[in-house]
């Protein structure tokens, strides 16, 4: 009988995943939370269906953000530079696996890696170049090389290069 029986339920999708008005009174959705822990969207105010009203979540605090530029990835060669040292300097995996193109890896790829990508995010950066190959005058970076001081030997560093690949537009790391 009706042509699009989805629509309602897409636009109460929508409106939940967009956050418009999903709190307020006046947008006429409530946001209830039931006995089982189980939340509820619906029209109605929550004391009506014997459910508690939704807190507004907090922000989360400072200390969790995210210290990486607002772009969503690295479209320049210095950008991911930049937020390699971020990654390094901060000991977090998962910022400097943030920076590698996974797209071709395999699980027993993220399984090698992963593993040297911890041990390289825990050792204190000394510097980061860019090798480039010379084409016609221009200048294209291929490699990435890292070099960290050794915590166990104060006196040496250890070197560590990574390819790089552009890809849609982005600078990332790539193979070893």
């Amino acid at each position: 009988m009706h042509r699009f029986p989805h629509l309602g339920i897409l636009l109460l999708v929508w409106l939940t995943m967009s956050g418009a008005g999903a709190d307020s009174v006046g947008s006429g959705i409530y946001r209830c939370v039931g006995e089982d822990n189980v939340l509820i969207f619906t029209d109605r105010a929550c004391s009506m269906l014997g459910a508690q009203e939704r807190k507004a979540e907090t922000d989360r605090p400072a200390a969790f953000a995210l210290q990486f530029p607002s772009q969503d990835c690295s479209r320049r060669i210095d950008t991911l530079q930049t937020r390699i040292r971020l990654a390094l300097e901060s000991g977090d995996v998962n910022q400097l696996a943030g920076l590698y193109h996974w797209l071709d890896a395999t699980i027993h790829t993220v399984d090698i890696l992963m593993p040297e990508l911890q041990v390289i995010s825990g050792r204190p950066l000394n510097s980061i170049e860019i090798e480039s190959y010379d084409f016609d005058g221009v200048e294209y970076p291929i490699r990435l090389w890292l070099d960290q001081h050794v915590p166990e030997r104060p006196a040496r560093t250890i070197r560590t290069g990574f390819s790089l690949i552009m890809n849609s537009g982005c600078w990332w790391l790539h193979g070893r």
